[in-house]
């Protein structure tokens, strides 16, 4: 069966038959070959059957595997270039979370502390859990972080418990320090009632091993009004002398402060 074959079984069946496979992407319509494009940059995408098994793995993945079409697609025009059914394969996708519950394999978070909010379009955001200490904490993979690229997820966000600062990481280069390292990728949070916020993000390759992160892919949120400047007040954790800082406006609604170091990053309007 091909993956336009599917297409027009779930059109026909209506959208009742749409929402029984929910592991299988959207846009099941191929593309022609385009004549110009040389296909130099080719993927592979699963359009999995009805009822396909789904078994968690982290607070951001699961696995999902059946019977499946296998489509070989060109990255870089979209086309079709061949297809094969097989009876059976696994993916590592993202959960599709809704209200701290994912819809599909049922992976339950410990805490509420993320709260709802609708994410714009290559957003998505993680709920970090506590660690018995009064942080929030989220450990991710290099397969969770690939899942999450494969998804075309360009933003990790991780809010704090009232949703008023959260960390933004940028996937790809992230996934791209895991795997020069060889580790995997953390993120302790913890919002205080002052609005300051405690933000901390490491690579570890070994249990007990904590090496602080050194890349430009990650800034943080503050969820404050727009006004003058937003000034930032930095004490790092290593005590390195305070340092100040100011945020850049987002007509998103939110003000852009630069992730510098493990420490407490404190508004001071």
């Amino acid at each position: 069966m091909t993956a336009a074959v599917l297409l027009a079984l779930l059109v026909l069946a209506g959208p009742g038959a749409a929402e029984q496979m929910p592991a299988t992407p959207t846009d099941l319509t191929p593309k022609a070959p385009e004549p110009d494009c040389p296909h130099e940059n080719v993927t592979s995408v699963i359009y999995f059957f009805d009822s396909p098994s789904y078994t968690s793995l982290s607070a951001a993945t699961h696995k999902v595997s059946g019977p499946a079409v296998v489509a070989k697609i060109c990255a870089d025009c979209g086309a079709e270039l061949e297809e094969e059914t097989v009876d059976s394969i696994e993916e590592i996708r993202p959960h599709s979370m809704k209200k701290g519950v994912c819809a599909l394999c049922g992976y339950r978070q410990e805490s509420a502390a993320v709260p709802d909010k609708r994410d714009a379009p290559g957003e998505r955001t993680l709920a970090a859990q506590p660690d018995g200490s009064g942080l929030l904490f989220l450990t991710l993979t290099e397969q969770d972080l690939a899942a999450l690229e494969n998804a075309k997820v360009k933003t990790l966000l991780v809010r704090g418990e009232h949703g008023k600062a959260e960390v933004a990481v940028d996937v790809k280069e992230i996934r791209q320090e895991t795997q020069l390292e060889i580790a995997s990728f953390s993120i302790e949070i913890a919002e205080q009632e002052d609005g300051g916020l405690f933000a901390g993000l490491s690579l570890s390759n070994a249990p007990g091993r904590k090496d602080e992160l050194d890349i430009d892919g990650v800034t943080l949120r503050f969820y404050e009004e727009k006004g003058p400047a937003l000034e930032i007040l930095l004490d790092p954790t290593d005590g390195d002398g305070v340092m100040q800082t100011e945020g850049v406006w987002s007509e998103n609604g939110y003000w852009i402060v630069p992730y510098i170091c493990e420490g407490y990053y404190l508004v001071i309007r």
